[in-house]
């Protein structure tokens, strides 16, 4: 609205009606501007005018007057001086007067969101920024500049005084990840959720980064957490777990010399004529014997089985011979506990291709299982049946039995079926979820039954029945009878007791041995006889097997000697080791007659 007025700021009678409404003045009422303006504008409003009157320069300013609906109303007055006196005085005003009450309001509230998203960010205690991603002449990602960010941004990151400046002037050394990062999703448009370490500020991050702004701006908001305290304990933990893990492999390693000396003994005593072979417990120590090796050669691959990766050793199998078996080993904990195991299995075999002493372990937890949760007195049934191309073996108790709900949880990891009673025997509750893994990798199924609490609990285990035609392999008694030709060996293992019972199975399947307990003497053994064959020891002091075999290769006639690995290490890095340094075959301890003899043949093979 134009208007005209004295210097003293007096709207003049003749003024429109509406200039009054809009200052919220009466026109019959005072005519003195300032009277309109409110208590706390009105005194530099007029301070303003009075530096315009006495310098000349044109004015602009705001101030809120009372409307006539008693609400503040603000006003943008513009003005300046047309007429001055003979003495330069300012007589006359012309200004332009605008209600700005509507854009006030919408800065006033532009402002409030302002301060509310200020608050907002500051009160995360992650961090947060918007960035600008920087790209090159061919697109890349190169770096980025902060724009904005929270409160918590410089606890978090170290970065002082952070917007406005690059990341690349911050941190020269920031890790390349990050840029192509950030760039990719300015470029994509995807938000990303990912974790990494920013070595050069000293931190590692859980960060969820997504685009802002419009698109193709190339703006990114990051949110992130410092979870450096969390990767370090993550980090010791692996640490700790690595050396458990080296430690149990080492063990494992260290017992394989003791069970060696066993089962070279035992086998000798069978081959021999002491009457072993026909006493009751051999064919029981050579079970124990075989399991134990079983373990033992799952912790040298510890890493396998605490990713749940257990190979398997599959064979074919009669299942009625294995049941019966397993049955009698846990015979007499059965009577110790007061219970009855009754076995009810076909007259004929059933053949399934398993793993036996994996097969063994599946059933040895559920017959534990079932003393677990049985009274004295009590009686559980192991039976076995084949239907259509499966077999099903059960194990069905008297005991506690359970509830729907645990029929659902009980293959859980770490789930536990006391039913509040104190079980007899102790347990992490990992038996029913091993065993149902070890299952499902022979490409079966188990699953359990139970009518309710106190009326027992039943477990069936089908397996694919094995339809290949053929009769099973020969036993290792029915293999050791059937000796190659004699042959003159040397063995050099600087344990005499494995050296000395291994020696003694070798020469109870016919052959010429000469033993040796360390890596020269080995040598010298080998230029005097010029044997067939020979098994060295890896881990022997001052020269190893690894080098005893290099220093054969170089002999003239070292081409056409067999040699053997004797090692307690079986992983496949370990045979590649032997394989380079030129052994013919890799046999891991502890050996039995067969596997002498399976390395025997195969070596002698080697010649036609």
């Amino acid at each position: 609205m134009l208007y005209e007025a004295s210097a003293a700021h007096a709207i003049p009678r003749t003024a429109p009606g509406h200039l009054y409404e809009l200052l919220g003045l009466d026109p019959a009422g005072p005519s003195d501007w300032w009277h309109a303006v409110l208590p706390d504008d009105v005194d530099g409003a007029r301070a303003e005018y009075e530096c315009m009157l006495r310098t000349g320069q044109p004015l602009d300013i705001e101030y809120r007057v009372s409307a006539a609906n008693g609400q503040a109303r603000r006003l943008r007055d513009r003005v300046q001086v047309i007429e001055r006196d003979a003495q330069g005085r300012a007589m006359r005003l012309l200004g332009v007067l605008d209600d700005v009450s509507g854009r006030a309001m919408h800065d006033q509230r532009a402002q409030q969101s302002a301060d509310k998203y200020r608050q907002l960010l500051d009160s995360i205690e992650s961090g947060f920024c918007i960035i600008e991603v920087l790209f090159d002449a061919q697109d890349q990602a190169v770096d980025y500049r902060f724009l904005e960010v929270n409160a918590a941004f410089e606890g978090v990151t170290g970065i002082v005084d952070a917007v406005g400046r690059r990341m690349r002037e911050i941190a020269p050394a920031h890790e390349a990840h990050w840029f192509e990062t950030y760039g990719r999703i300015a470029r994509l448009g995807v938000p990303e959720r990912f974790e990494h370490g920013a070595s050069a500020l000293g931190f590692y991050y859980d960060v969820h980064a997504f685009p802002v702004g419009a698109p193709g701006c190339g703006q990114v908001g990051v949110l992130f957490s410092d979870i450096t305290q969390r990767k370090r304990a993550e980090d010791a933990l692996r640490e700790e777990g690595r050396r458990k893990t080296e430690f149990i492999a080492m063990l494992a390693h260290e017992l394989r010399n003791p069970m060696a000396t066993i089962t070279s003994g035992l086998q000798a005593m069978k081959l021999g004529s002491h009457g072993v072979s026909s006493h009751p417990a051999t064919p029981m120590m050579e079970r124990q014997i075989a399991q134990m090796t079983e373990l033992l050669d799952d912790l040298l691959d510890i890493n396998r089985i605490t990713l749940g990766k257990v190979i398997l050793r599959l064979e074919r199998r009669d299942l009625v011979q294995l049941v019966r078996e397993v049955a009698e080993a846990f015979r007499p904990h059965y009577l110790q506990h007061g219970l009855t195991l009754e076995c009810v299995l076909p007259d004929g075999p059933v053949w399934v291709r398993i793993d036996p002493t994996r097969l063994a372990q599946v059933l040895g937890n559920l017959l534990a299982n079932a003393v677990k949760f049985s009274s004295e007195g009590g009686r559980v049934w192991l039976s076995l049946l084949e239907h259509k191309d499966k077999a099903h073996l059960r194990v069905r108790d008297q005991g506690l039995g359970m509830e729907a709900s645990q029929l659902e949880t009980i293959f859980e990891l770490f789930a536990q079926a006391d039913n509040g009673r104190d079980a007899t025997l102790g347990g992490l509750g990992v038996g029913m979820a091993l065993a149902r893994e070890l299952v499902e990798m022979h490409q079966g199924h188990i699953e359990a039954h139970s009518d309710g609490l106190g009326k027992g609990s039943c477990f069936t285990i089908q397996l694919p029945l094995d339809a290949a035609s053929g009769t099973p392999l020969p036993s290792a008694d029915a293999q050791a009878k059937a000796a190659p030709s004699v042959l003159t060996l040397v063995v050099i293992d600087d344990n005499r007791d494995a050296a000395d019972s291994i020696s003694m199975v070798l020469q109870a399947l016919g052959h010429q041995v000469v033993t040796c307990y360390e890596g020269l003497a080995g040598l010298d053994a080998v230029a005097a006889g010029h044997p067939a064959v020979v098994f060295t020891d890896i881990g022997m002091p001052g020269l190893d097997g690894h080098e005893v075999c290099r220093r054969l290769r170089q002999r003239p006639d070292g081409q056409d000697l067999r040699i053997v690995a004797l090692t307690g290490w079986g992983a496949e890095e370990d045979r590649e080791k032997t394989r380079a340094a030129g052994f013919d075959h890799h046999l891991v301890k502890p050996v039995t007659a067969a596997k002498l003899r399976e390395a025997l043949d195969v070596v002698m093979a080697l010649r036609r």
